[in-house]
């Protein structure tokens, strides 16, 4: 045929080989034989004729192997030496995978609690509004004792029902009671509730890995453990044990490497370990200057860095670069311009747990030995102090008297909290014949006491004109004491004290009782006992703790030389929170105590908002979790995506590869199979 060529090799043994192509010039065999099988194109021993074609049947039966593999497993990478970059990035992902895959189990389970969570507000929200609609019935005027009782009945049930939402529980935890408590947190006793759980909230990670709440805690929806009393500020000193990081009312001292000179060249000093004022002192006037040494004197509320030896000169005080313990200690003078002694105050530490007493009031110290009273009810607890040295002393001591009470150092005022447990009573925390409560600043009635305060903070009724009540001295003579004007507790004591009838020697003398709380009044005997005695309609005399709610006097004794009339705390302090303001109301509804229904209404209103309102938050939780963890379940699609990229396999791509290497292989066999029969002759 015109234009086509023909062209034929024909090797010894073997059949001829054509091939048609009209653009066909050169027919090489090494070159169109090398796919198949690597022919030797020049004389080669046996021995090495064999070992290539073995290579190659082994090299095409791994590869079919591993092509096998890909196909039942659907996995390009099974091994990281199949592909080890891919592998590499591969690892990566999976553990992306596995931690975006963790996040989204964790926002299941989060989303198991807040339901739960919600489920136990919406109980208290239900019991509150029972009770809501019971005090409204029970405001009014006129109600048999039967009705009476059967409203406070419904309040006991909607107590109930919140002491029981309060013990809820989600698999094995409290909802509300304290994330790591086993055991009901509030317990029903005769003379109240009493709270034993703690605040501890469980948190996780969702979403991009911030860490959440899984809960609330009963004090955030229930009111339950409450600050009754958060004491003054306790000033401590500054001493060689104070730690850096105390310094500065808790802001803390960085420590580090600093530079000191003499006005020649800098000595660099390094405080970097250091850990309180004492270890700065101590390497600090080890320093050698030329000659001359430091020395760092330490006051109550900052220090002095000085020469030795008196003498003049120049000392510069310079942070090291990115170095703060100069400049935190108020001691940098990198120029030597200020001239020595460099003074610093204001390195005042905080207040903490390992504070000693000594060091307290502003480094004089105080004296704790008398103990002090804690009274829940009608039961007074007397707690010995006289062992104490440190704070952490103090509040162990406060924490095993048996009262019901919690008490903690407070990291923002540096003052002692004391939180009460239990709800229904009244408390007060008062002195046992000494001023150790004074001292700490929980005495929880003293002369600044505000009169607005008393009565749960509704104050005293006036009257409008005239005296509020009257005092009768033991020989008679009547102090009529009119309270307005008066703003505190110690504003009525000046009143009676500086009273014109009361300057002669019998005259009243008013304090605070040494023992528990409440007003003390002192005189000298006479024919009659002191006498105090409301006047008008002002409540003021019962207000400050003297009558009786309803009484019209009282009448003092005599104790030893004196007359001596002590008057009740004047500002007891209420438990608070949802369980204490229910359990208030079913007695002031019983009694039909419309006054205190009255109080207690505003009470239950607060609560009811706070629990709707932590409520509110537990939905916020949510919807939220919602969107995080479908952003979590969409970064895991993605993360799988690309690792389906780097290690699945082309399932197309496999088989065609696979059949290349079959027909490879087949061929493969037949070559070895037809080289197996060649001799010396075929090569001639």
């Amino acid at each position: 045929m015109p234009g086509l060529t023909i062209v034929w090799i024909e090797l010894p043994n073997r059949p001829i080989i054509t091939r048609r192509d009209p653009s066909f010039e050169f027919f090489d065999p090494v070159k169109d034989f090398m796919p198949l099988l690597p022919i030797a194109s020049s004389r080669v021993s046996e021995p090495l004729k064999n070992q290539r074609l073995l290579s190659q049947l082994n090299a095409d039966q791994l590869a079919i192997q591993r092509q096998q593999d890909q196909l039942s497993t659907g996995k390009r990478v099974v091994r990281v030496s199949d592909d080890p970059a891919a592998a590499g990035r591969a690892i990566i992902l999976q553990r992306g995978i596995g931690r975006v895959e963790q996040l989204s189990r964790n926002a299941t389970a989060t989303e198991s609690f807040y339901t739960a969570t919600d489920a136990a507000l919406g109980r208290v929200d239900a019991a509150l509004t029972e009770a809501r609609g019971a005090t409204v019935e029970a405001a009014q005027n006129i109600l048999s004792s039967d009705e009476r009782n059967a409203l406070a009945a419904t309040i006991r049930g909607a107590l109930e029902s919140a002491v029981a939402a309060g013990n809820s529980l989600f698999r094995d935890h409290q909802i509300l009671g304290g994330y790591l408590e086993t055991q009901d947190p509030l317990r029903i006793e005769t003379s109240g509730i009493v709270f034993s759980g703690n605040d501890a909230v469980g948190k996780t990670k969702i979403g991009g890995g911030d860490v959440i709440p899984i809960g609330v805690n009963g004090s955030e929806a229930l009111g339950l453990a409450e600050t009754v009393l958060l004491g003054s500020p306790l000033e401590s000193s500054l001493a060689r044990s104070s730690r850096l990081e105390d310094l500065r009312d808790g802001k803390g001292v960085r420590p580090g490497l600093i530079r000191i000179s003499d006005g020649g060249n800098f000595v660099d000093v390094n405080l970097r370990e250091a850990s309180t004022i004492g270890d700065i002192e101590d390497i600090l006037e080890a320093v050698d200057l030329n000659g001359r040494s430091l020395t760092l004197d330490i006051s109550a509320d900052g220090i002095t860095l000085r020469y030795t030896d008196g003498a003049p000169g120049t000392l510069a005080v310079a942070d090291a670069t990115g170095e703060y313990l100069a400049q935190d200690l108020s001691i940098s003078n990198p120029l030597g311009i200020n001239p020595p002694p460099l003074i610093a105050n204001g390195l005042r530490p905080s207040v903490t747990e390992a504070t000693p007493l000594s060091k307290l009031n502003g480094g004089a110290g105080i004296d704790v030995s008398a103990g002090l009273q804690i009274k829940q009810g009608s039961q007074v607890i007397t707690v010995d102090l006289s062992d104490t040295n440190t704070v952490a002393d103090v509040l162990v001591a406060i924490n095993r008297s048996g009262a019901d009470v919690r008490a903690e150092i407070d990291e923002v005022s540096g003052g002692i909290k004391i939180r009460a447990l239990r709800s229904g009573v009244d408390y007060s925390i008062g002195e046992n014949g000494g001023l150790a409560a004074t001292a700490l600043g929980i005495r929880s009635a003293t002369g600044a006491t505000r009169l607005s305060e008393l009565r749960y903070g509704i104050g005293p009724v006036l009257n409008d004109f005239g005296p509020d009540f009257s005092i009768i001295r033991p020989d008679g003579v009547q102090l009529d004491v009119e309270l307005t004007g008066a703003e505190t507790i110690d504003d009525v004591l000046n009143l009676i004290r500086n009273h014109p009838q009361n300057q002669d020697t019998r005259r009243v003398i008013p304090g605070l009782n040494p023992v528990g709380n409440g007003i003390e009044l002192v005189a000298p005997p006479g024919a009659q006992p002191l006498v105090i005695r409301r006047v008008g309609a002002s409540n003021a005399a019962e207000a400050l703790g003297f009558l009786a709610k309803n009484q019209a006097e009282v009448s003092g004794t005599t104790i030893g030389p004196v007359a001596v009339l002590s008057g009740g705390d004047y500002v007891p302090k209420e438990a608070g929170g949802t369980i204490d303001t229910l359990t208030r109301l079913e007695a002031a509804v019983r009694e039909g105590d419309l006054s205190e229904i009255a109080r207690l209404q505003t009470r239950l209103d607060n609560d009811f908002d706070r629990s709707s309102r932590i409520r509110g938050r537990v939905g916020v939780w949510s919807q939220n979790l919602d969107v995080l963890k479908s952003a979590a379940d969409d970064q895991a699609i993605a993360l799988k995506s690309q690792l389906s990229t780097e290690v699945d396999a082309d399932l197309a791509t496999v088989i065609s590869q696979l059949q290349q290497r079959q027909t490879s292989l087949e061929a493969s066999l037949k070559l070895i199979g037809q080289t197996a029969r060649l001799s010396l002759l075929d090569f001639l």
